[in-house]
């Protein structure tokens, strides 16, 4: 090179040596909270989200400080978020997840309670947000079924790690497995045994062994049920046993740092759902709350010395923010006041509707509250429960006043069917107005033509309409595939379920259904859909159905209160006591010491009625649980009933009782802790039913 060239690159070499030298230096270590904002990760459509697009820390900064603590560069090993819904807490799990893909390599282990919700997880959650993603959809190998090397549904592959999605209820996903990153999703609603090897939370736990030291464990959900001494509930055992952040926000008026809780909203009226200021007393309205936000800060409040006050000012929050973990890993806790996408009337709206209703008490405790709930030991005499029947004369066989729609459900025994048809009104108020015996074997095709010309029968109401039976479902737990065989048969009307009981908390009333395969002397005849049947929360609702007839009518009105279950005279003692064979109970789960609130039932107690009861209170929920006022008022026009009545069941049940009015003996229920569009046509699925 020509001397003249070599002297005029002089002034540049510098700047030549430095972009070398950069070039060499590693990329510079992103916390998750960076990675998502710089990346920028993409939040897809199809997740359901109000905001698509690149994420934005701005939109729920409460998960800032989580983030940074889940970095791989941060020295806590575990984290802890106990939250309610709608916080958008598990794209801070999703977050964590995209930073190891694209500058982390590391292996993931990700566990959600079933292997249907690891599915669902994938196809909602992380796949959509990996192909949104430019970098991590270079980054993960395409899924194929072919390709060794390639992705599937429940395993991506990328340079330096994998990712396993799996299940708590098996542990085949959680064997044989090692990973440096777990993220254990809604940990609440997993079991504690699983295949008879033990705690899934400890088997989760034990794929992290080689990394001891620099695991990262993510412990996340929505709290669940807890025994009268606080147990069960897991994500509040780790939550207790962390640091305990809460999050303070200053008040717009006086400054004053504190902690959102619920019981200082104004509850009354939801177009009047205010905050009051623990501080100043002042009225918040939600429009502050995104400013509120802004200046947000988490504070460590794990009882001891210099724990924060319920009000910190601005000037103090250096000094508790340098308070000291103590050995505690990181946990946080919040709950939906906080929330985004949910306005305070909307909160208000929902504690409201939830009173009197124990089903609808307990999610506002746990998606709203972000707090554990205590189930309530019901026991009732089944003498009384007679006793209280007798005086409740609506007529055998008939459509009661009130009622709108009827379910029928059948119990499969040896030598019988027993089946029991209810009718529903607003509220779920249900009647009893049929049941009985079908003698027979399971077995034989005669049996089930006698059932054909029951769940064919009509009931009368005070016009003398007839109605048919709107739903019907039948117990597969016994000679399954006669029951296949028997609702395949009826698969065109629509209106017959095979109904599968699951025990656990938090499962809804019908779940999906899954196709099942119908067999015939060993060959195969066609498939039915199967329906899932989350029977423990059901029957405490049906308990507390029963303490409302025990109640008896309210002075004011006559009737029972909303909700209530009525049974006639014709009920027997014994079916009574079937009625209310079971128990809850604090059962110790297998070696752990701990105990959970479980139903039990004595061996030498039938439990027929309670069964039959159960079924036909899920299906009744699966055809009304999406009905809005107006859709009520709809279906009571179509039905012939009075729409001024229905309208006066949808105040008593949906409206906080008037000053001084007397209201029914209320049922024991925890206190509240510290802390769209409608369209009046009633939707597809009922009309399907019901025209």
């Amino acid at each position: 090179m020509p001397r003249d060239a070599v002297e005029g690159l002089k002034p540049a070499l510098p700047l030549i040596f430095n972009a070398f030298a950069a070039g060499l230096r590693p990329p510079p270590v992103r916390s998750v909270a960076q990675w998502a904002e710089e990346a920028p990760r993409h939040v897809s459509a199809e997740s359901g989200t109000r905001w698509p697009g690149p994420w934005s820390n701005a939109i729920a900064p409460y998960l800032v400080e989580i983030m940074e603590c889940l970095s791989l560069s941060h020295p806590a090993r575990e984290v802890t978020f106990k939250k309610s819904a709608q916080v958008a807490g598990s794209e801070a799990g999703i977050n964590l997840v995209g930073n190891i893909i694209a500058e982390n390599p590391a292996p993931v282990l990700i566990v959600l309670p079933t292997l249907d919700e690891a599915k669902k997880y994938v196809k909602l959650k992380l796949q959509p947000t990996i192909e949104a993603t430019p970098v991590l959809r270079r980054a993960v190998r395409d899924q194929t079924s072919r390709d060794e090397d390639g992705s599937t549904t429940l395993f991506k592959k990328f340079k330096g790690g994998f990712i396993q999605i799996t299940g708590a209820n098996t542990s085949k996903g959680l064997q044989m497995i090692t990973a440096r990153v777990i993220v254990k999703e809604e940990i609440s609603e997993w079991p504690y045994d699983v295949d008879g090897r033990g705690d899934p939370f400890e088997l989760a736990d034990r794929a992290c062994k080689t990394y001891e030291g620099r695991e990262k464990k993510f412990n996340i959900s929505t709290p669940g049920v807890v025994d009268d001494k606080g147990q069960g509930c897991r994500v509040s055992e780790r939550y207790e046993a962390s640091d305990q952040r809460r999050y303070y926000v200053p008040c717009p008026h006086c400054n004053g740092y504190q902690v959102l809780s619920f019981d200082r909203l104004a509850k009354e009226d939801p177009d009047k759902a205010v905050y009051s200021c623990r501080a100043c007393g002042v009225d918040i309205e939600h429009h502050h709350k995104r400013a509120m936000l802004a200046r947000d800060v988490w504070l460590k409040t794990y009882p001891g010395v210099d724990c924060p006050p319920a009000i910190v000012q601005e000037y103090e929050i250096e000094v508790h923010r340098a308070r000291p973990s103590n050995g505690r890993q990181p946990g946080f806790a919040i709950n939906v006041l906080y929330s985004p996408v949910e306005s305070w009337s909307a909160v208000v709206a929902r504690w409201i509707r939830a009173q009197g209703n124990p089903r609808l008490l307990k999610v506002f405790f746990q998606q709203d509250l972000g707090e554990p709930y205590e189930e309530r030991n019901y026991s009732w005499d089944h003498e009384k429960l007679r006793d209280a029947a007798v005086g409740l004369d609506y007529g055998w066989q008939r459509v009661p006043p009130g009622a709108l729609f009827i379910t029928a459900a059948v119990d499969v025994q040896g030598n019988r069917l027993e089946y029991g048809v209810y009718a529903w009104g607003v509220g779920l108020t249900g009647w009893l107005i049929d049941k009985g015996i079908v003698e027979g074997d399971p077995v034989a095709a005669k049996t089930w033509l006698e059932l054909d010309k029951v769940l064919s029968r009509t009931y009368e109401d005070r016009h003398g309409k007839p109605w048919s039976i709107d739903a019907a479902g039948v117990d597969t737990g016994f000679q399954t595939q006669a029951v296949y065989r028997y609702i395949r048969r009826h698969a065109a009307a629509g209106k017959l379920y095979a109904l599968d009981g699951r025990d656990g908390w938090k499962l809804p009333p019908l779940g999906t259904p899954r196709k099942q395969d119908v067999d015939f002397e060993g060959k195969k005849i066609g498939a039915i859909m199967l329906w899932p049947v989350g029977t423990w929360d059901l029957k405490s609702e049906h308990y507390w159905a029963l303490g409302e007839m025990l109640n008896g009518p309210d002075k004011a009105t006559g009737r029972l209160a909303p909700g209530a279950i009525h049974y006639s005279d014709r009920c027997d003692p014994a079916f009574f006591k079937q009625l209310t064979a079971e128990f809850l109970k604090d059962m110790e789960v297998g070696s752990t010491g701990k105990t959970r609130k479980v139903w039990h039932k004595d061996r030498s107690t039938p439990n027929e009625a309670l069964d039959i009861a159960v079924y036909a209170r899920a299906l009744a929920h699966h055809l009304a649980d999406t009905l809005s006022a107006e859709q009520w008022t709809a279906l009571a026009a179509e039905r012939g009933a009075p729409p001024a009545e229905v309208q006066s069941d949808l105040a008593r049940l949906w409206s906080p009782p008037l000053p001084g009015a007397e209201a029914p003996t209320p049922i024991e229920q925890p206190a509240a802790p510290e802390q769209t569009d409608q369209s009046p046509a009633i939707d597809d699925r009922m009309s399907k039913h019901w025209n």
